[in-house]
């Protein structure tokens, strides 16, 4: 027998369509250890000028150029955002410690048909906090999602590849020295 939708504040709501592994499922394990920055907080617009400039260095008679020469100039600047520093260091120094246990794996599992980036998989994250900071949480899931897909541990981030993602997180300021994140990822294989 069907399911039947249910109805709360006027909206029906739908049977949700699980999709579990069950058994004959793997699970693969890696270890995140420091601060995770966020990939969102610290970015920076900046104004690109080289063209602008060009154009007033061009235009410029006697050292001096018109009002019309400058507002020229001006329409030429155009802006970008700088993404994170700390985050891309960040990137740069754990992608090859992901590298170097995602080996393991292969080393441990390949055999049995362990082939990277894992198209389909449930994500599960603790975060093992030394301090006693109030955290963001879903910023840091974002930052380890992103670099699981940049390791190419899994092949995106999307709900089709990375569902459903279960975190937890939890205060060992007086147990560690580091702050950890352990990181599960269940399939198929």
């Amino acid at each position: 027998m069907a399911k039947r939708f249910q109805t709360y504040f006027g909206v029906p709501i739908p049977p949700f369509k699980e999709e579990k592994f069950g058994a004959g499922s793997t699970t693969i394990r890696f270890v995140v250890t420091g601060k995770i920055p966020s990939k969102k907080n610290n970015t920076m617009a900046v104004t690109i000028r080289k063209i602008a400039r060009a154009y007033v260095n061009q235009s410029a008679k006697g050292g001096m150029i018109s009002v019309k020469d400058a507002q020229l100039a001006i329409g030429k600047t155009h802006s970008k955002v700088r993404g994170n520093v700390e985050y891309q260091e960040w990137v740069r120094t754990q992608k090859p410690i992901l590298l170097e246990q995602m080996h393991t794996w292969v080393e441990r599992l390949g055999g049995k048909g362990l082939i990277f980036p894992i198209h389909k998989a449930t994500l599960s994250v603790r975060f093992y906090f030394n301090n006693n900071y109030l955290i963001d949480t879903i910023n840091k899931l974002e930052s380890i999602q992103d670099l699981l897909v940049s390791c190419q541990i899994i092949k995106d981030d999307n709900y089709q590849v990375l569902n459903p993602t279960k975190q937890e997180s939890a205060n060992y300021k007086d147990e560690l020295v580091n702050s950890i994140c352990f990181i599960s990822l269940s399939f198929k294989l």
